[in-house]
């Protein structure tokens, strides 16, 4: 399902049959019929992600209700997140042994040989919860959303995202960026879901977002492999070459962690502006 809202309902109706499908999405996902695994619960969990950013609008929109579900989505998701990480390091230590020779290859074999698992019972739980999520969503009360009040719902959005941020600026530890890359999603998503409602402003807004969102990932991706590294074991004759290892990664990272950072305050000024934009809620300066 595309995450799109119709240009033939009222936004706060809109909102609510989408977050209701997307996750029953997630839920189809998880259904086992013939699918791989790894690559169901990928999707599933970016169906979830989605739900969540519009769940978060409804809530700063005045309804409520919408934190409950939105705090059981991201437990549910939680539950995946192994097996989502577990793909992720082992395609990454593919990619970099192809790079490497003798020692230092053989921790990264190591890396690529480590696998997560949902159980069927585990997902079929997963599947019943998020059933049950849709249905609730589905008849939950409809909030009454202008267009104006939307945009500045989205204005308020990127207030949480540049606040992000400045703490991960101040402190540009793994958890402070993180922080940050969930609130450009969320934001990412956001102005997606309001393209087709204000072209000039959100339709423009989601592409950079969508590339900042993909480079935070990149560099979150790099943490994931590098704490995975710190935290295996190895054989005594690997644990100089890991060592050697994990230093290149963290200068990696450390390189697109500023990378990052420095990007953010001119794509920042461009977002206002563009957030600014054809808003009939505003005058003519």
């Amino acid at each position: 399902m595309k995450l799109r809202l119709p240009l033939n309902r009222c936004i706060g109706v809109g909102l609510v049959a989408l977050g209701a499908g997307l996750t029953c999405e997630a839920a189809e996902q998880l259904s086992g019929q013939g699918q791989d695994r790894v690559e169901a619960v990928h999707r599933a969990r970016v169906a979830l992600k989605r739900v969540r950013s519009i769940l978060r609008l409804l809530e700063k929109a005045g309804a409520a209700w919408a934190i409950m579900p939105r705090y059981r989505l991201a437990q549910l998701a939680g539950r995946m997140a192994a097996v989502r990480d577990a793909a992720v390091v082992a395609d990454l230590g593919r990619k970099l042994a192809r790079g490497l020779s003798g020692p230092e290859r053989a921790v990264a074999h190591q890396l690529a040989a480590k696998k997560g698992r949902l159980t069927l019972l585990d997902a079929k739980r997963i599947r019943q919860a998020l059933l049950r999520e849709a249905r609730e969503l589905a008849a939950a009360p409809v909030p009454v959303i202008s267009p104006v009040q939307l945009r500045g719902l989205l204005r308020r959005s990127l207030g949480r995202t540049a606040s992000r941020f400045r703490r991960a600026a101040g402190n540009p530890m793994a958890e402070c960026v993180h922080e940050w890359r969930k609130a450009v999603i969320v934001l990412r998503d956001q102005t997606a879901l309001a393209a087709r409602h204000w072209p000039q402003g959100a339709g423009a807004a989601n592409p950079l977002l969508a590339r900042l969102a993909r480079q935070l990932g990149r560099r979150g991706d790099l943490v994931l492999l590098v704490g995975r590294l710190q935290r295996g074991r190895v054989t005594p004759a690997l644990k100089f070459p890991r060592r050697s290892l994990i230093a290149r990664l963290q200068e990696r990272c450390e390189d697109e962690t500023r990378t990052t950072l420095l990007r953010w305050p001119r794509l920042e000024r461009r977002l206002t502006r563009l957030l600014a934009e054809n808003d009939p809620g505003r005058r003519p300066s």
